[in-house]
This record gives structure tokens, C-alpha cells and sequence, in this order.
């Protein structure tokens, strides 16, 4: 058995290649980068982030890499920070900002990135990518979290299960209204919600203070949208962090046209509330249903 040294050496480890992984993305070491991917790594790509990365699913880390190389010719990496990751088992999740100049135009773009690492040993064997216009400024209500909670964050207050428990219960809403008192007895009141995206293509995108805040927000997207199925790929949770991989069916209420909408929910949980919660969307499939967009 292992005991808790080995665990937490185990977990370090992870963190570093994490770190690593990023690092040799950004600086283009191509080389080294392949050398944490297994020969027939799948990579499964959503289509968050129109004209900047390619959108579908790569079989192969020759693919992967040629990947790359395609969208580096385009665009040129300038930076990225690393946020938070999570590890459990032999499951990662990453989440990290990152900067890219336009080689034909100059344009700079920020992009908020999420990824899902599946590892068999020392080997990457999944990777599943969300991205999304970078959110800055927003709600100037909205809750810091102070450095000390970095070091020494509060417990959740739940075991797995119930934390599982909560994140089920908090997505499967009915489709035509949210259920008001199921919110107030798993969020905070002063819970703060990010939405992952460009406001001013899907209005509700950004950072949101309170309770109220969220409530309106999924009220809004069940007038548009009704939800006919719900299922969950995949979830990580380390301490009082969860991060939850999923999928809906929606039918735009307006248009009648139906899709498969990928997320990636990354929650944080404070004496048994959730207090914070930050979403990836498959921006470009909900605009298509909207019927706003038209993917070449």
C-alpha cells in the first residue's frame, strides 16, 4: 500500500509534468513536449474558440504534434500561466491563461484553456482541450480569494460522495426554471460565477457576484435552450476543488435546432457550500443552434 509520502510525491510528480507540459507548449519544444504523450494519445479538441485552433479529435502523437506546428505557423504562442491543477489518481486537470500574436496581423489574443489529462504511467493516453476568450475585469463585486486560502484552503466539508452528490444535483436543473431552493442550499450566497467567453457574442459570459447573479443567468439559458439529456464523462476532485467534465443536448428553443454541448465546470467548495464555480462552453455549437454562426 502506499501511505501518504508516497502519495503526495505520486501527486508532485504529476503537478511537475503538468507545469512541464505547458512550458514546452508555449517555448514550442516540440521534441520534449511529445516525449509525455503516448504514441496513440487521443486528443479530443472543442470548438470554443473560432479561427484561432482547430476544432475535433487527433489520433495519434504525430498528429498532436503536426497539430501544433499547423497552428504555430499561424499564430505565435507569447505566454502562459498556469492557474490550478488537480490531481487524483491518475487523472489531471489544468487550467492556465495564455497569450497569442496573429503572424499576419499583429492581433494579440488571450485565451483561457482547461485540459484534461488521462495517464497511463508516464504516459498522457486522453487529452481533452476547452478554450475560450479569456475573461478579464467584470463584476468589480465579485470575491478574491486571499493568498492564504492558496496555502492553506478551507476543507470542504463533504466526502467525495457528496460532493459528486452536489455537482449532480446542481446541473440536472428541470429545463424550463431553475429550482431556486435546491441553488440556495448548495451555493453561498455571495458565490462567485464565470462563465468562460467573449460577452460580447454570448451576453451572459464573464464573472458574476451572487446567488441572484446565477439564478438569472440559468434562467436565461433555459428560456433559449431546452435540455433533453445530461450525462457526466469524467470528474477530479482534490481537496475542496472539483473539476467536472460533461455533456448536455439542448434544443434551441427558438431555431428547433438540436446539438451536443461539451463543459467543464471547475467548483470550489467551503464548509459544505460551493463558493465559486468557473464554466467552459462549446461556444461555437451553441451559436450554430442559436443560429448565428455557420461553421466553414
Amino acid at each position: 500500500m502506499h501511505g501518504d509520502g508516497a502519495r503526495e510525491s505520486c501527486d508532485g510528480e504529476f503537478r511537475r509534468r503538468v507545469h512541464d507540459i505547458v512550458r514546452l507548449r508555449m517555448s514550442r519544444g516540440y521534441e520534449q513536449l511529445a516525449q509525455y504523450f503516448h504514441d496513440d494519445v487521443v486528443i479530443h479538441y472543442n470548438s470554443s474558440k473560432e479561427g484561432l485552433f482547430k476544432h475535433g479529435t487527433w489520433h495519434g502523437r504525430n498528429a498532436f504534434i503536426t497539430n501544433m506546428q499547423l497552428t504555430d505557423h499561424e499564430y505565435q504562442p507569447l505566454d502562459g500561466d498556469v492557474m490550478e491543477v488537480l490531481v487524483e489518481g491518475d487523472r489531471t486537470v489544468v487550467r492556465w491563461l495564455s497569450s497569442w500574436r496573429h503572424r499576419a496581423s499583429g492581433a494579440v489574443y488571450s485565451v483561457d484553456m482547461a485540459h484534461f489529462l488521462h495517464w497511463d504511467d508516464d504516459k498522457v493516453v486522453t487529452m481533452h482541450e476547452f478554450l475560450d476568450h479569456a475573461v478579464f475585469g467584470g463584476d468589480t463585486c465579485c470575491r478574491f480569494r486571499k493568498f492564504e486560502d492558496f496555502l492553506t484552503p478551507r476543507s470542504p466539508g463533504l466526502s467525495r460522495d457528496e460532493i459528486i452528490e452536489r455537482m449532480t444535483a446542481l446541473v440536472r436543473y428541470p429545463s424550463y426554471q431553475p429550482d431556486v431552493p435546491l441553488y440556495e442550499r448548495l451555493c453561498a450566497h455571495n458565490i462567485v460565477t464565470e462563465f468562460v467567453g467573449d460577452r460580447t457574442r454570448i451576453p451572459y459570459h464573464g464573472r458574476h457576484s451572487g446567488l441572484a447573479a446565477l439564478v438569472c443567468i440559468v434562467r436565461a439559458v433555459a428560456v433559449e435552450f431546452e435540455q433533453l439529456r445530461h450525462s457526466f464523462s469524467e470528474i477530479v476532485i482534490e481537496g475542496p476543488r472539483a473539476a467536472v467534465r460533461r455533456r448536455v443536448e439542448w434544443r434551441h428553443r427558438g431555431t428547433g435546432m438540436r446539438g451536443y454541448v461539451d463543459l467543464a465546470d471547475f467548483v470550489l467548495f467551503e464548509d459544505g457550500l460551493i463558493v465559486e464555480m468557473i464554466e467552459y462552453r462549446d461556444s461555437i455549437t451553441i451559436l450554430e443552434m442559436a443560429g448565428e454562426l455557420v461553421r466553414t
